[in-house]
């Protein structure tokens, strides 16, 4: 079973993917606020991986639950697969705090944060099954 995995932020989309639904493996960031747009960045995402189920992580509050909401409406309506909304709180933070402790510079701490947090997320999601 293949699960992708998106971490949404305000202007950047973290992109993560499980292949055999045990290990998630960060894989892009995509850099865009706009929900319509968005969802064309992730097209070749999702026809590339062709995921079985796709998991948005989701804070408790605030407007990336109204911005997941709006994105898991379109998604669906031409990538017609199970979409899974997932708690996630400061994963982000998380993600910087990892790549901080495996010594990666500040540069690639900042292009891989999005990915990496959407990974974390991921993982949290398998652990939990």
């Amino acid at each position: 079973m293949s699960i992708l995995c998106l971490d949404l932020g305000t202007a950047h989309t973290g992109i993560a993917i499980s292949q055999e639904g045990i290990l998630a493996t960060p894989i892009a960031t995509v850099y865009e606020k706009d929900v319509n747009q968005l969802v064309s960045k992730l097209l070749p995402y999702l026809s590339k991986h062709n995921p079985d189920k796709i998991i948005i992580g989701v804070p408790e509050y605030g407007p990336i639950v109204k911005f997941a909401t709006d994105l898991s409406e379109k998604i669906y309506a031409i990538f017609p697969k199970e979409i899974t909304f997932f708690r996630e709180d400061l994963s982000s933070h998380t993600a910087r705090n990892v790549m901080k402790a495996q010594g990666k510079t500040l540069v690639r701490r900042k292009k891989e944060e999005h990915q990496t947090a959407a990974a974390l997320i991921l993982q949290d999601y398998l652990d939990s099954l």
